[in-house]
């Protein structure tokens, strides 16, 4: 289904071109210059995110999803990208990601993107109160080396909620979930007591805790 998509919007920027007049026939508009957006790409290691392309031409016109562009990576040990566009991050640092047009090479534009590594994890409620047969949701938030908020999600830090690992040290007090769509969900038993939540990024070892009380 991606490589049809992608194919999709290879046709669509072509036909755009090819009906702007960019063929010849006397038509002296011509591609001005290209941009990537975001501008500021902030990531977590581990995770994979999409550079667009837009190019500009003589007339004003801007075209969004450009696609007839190469891709390269300054470092692809931190990150690398592929011929569509989406760059992996592979360690902590930063890396130059350019997009050339295929067309005029002399044409490119870049950006840096920044990988940030996990250095904690939180546990919202950090303690709850449930009675038996009731449920509670956690939600976990992932503390980055970098505090520029990501260019690709409306919060920072993010809710890594469906990412981490989710454990219960006593299932008999609660269980909890590991499902898309209940991630985080907690389910109390039919035993009184307590028991700690843990949220594992597994990439990392790095966990968060919270406690849960059923009565």
């Amino acid at each position: 289904m991606k490589k049809r998509a992608v194919s999709l919007l290879i046709v669509l920027s072509l036909l755009t071109y090819a009906l702007a007049g960019f063929s010849g026939c006397g038509n002296t508009n011509s591609l001005t210059k290209i941009f990537l957006l975001p501008t500021v790409p902030v990531f977590a290691k581990g995770t994979t995110n999409q550079l667009t392309v837009s190019a500009v031409f003589t007339n004003g016109m801007i075209v969004p999803l450009w696609t007839v562009v190469t891709w390269e990576s300054s470092d692809p040990t931190v990150a690398t990208v592929s011929s569509t566009g989406f760059v992996a991050g592979i360690r902590t640092g930063t890396a130059v990601i350019t997009a050339k047009d295929s067309g005029h090479p002399g044409i490119t534009a870049s950006v840096v993107v920044n990988i940030t590594d996990l250095l904690s994890i939180t546990i919202n409620p950090a303690s709850a109160i449930i009675s038996t047969g009731t449920s509670t949701q956690f939600t976990a938030t992932g503390i980055y080396s970098a505090d520029t908020p990501s260019a690709w999600s409306a919060t920072w830090p993010p809710d890594i909620t469906t990412t981490v690992t989710w454990r219960s040290s006593d299932t008999d007090v609660a269980d909890i979930k590991n499902i898309l769509g209940s991630s985080g969900l907690a389910t109390a038993g039919s035993t009184t007591g307590a028991t700690t939540i843990t949220a594992i990024d597994l990439a990392t070892g790095i966990t968060g805790t919270a406690t849960l009380a059923v009565f």
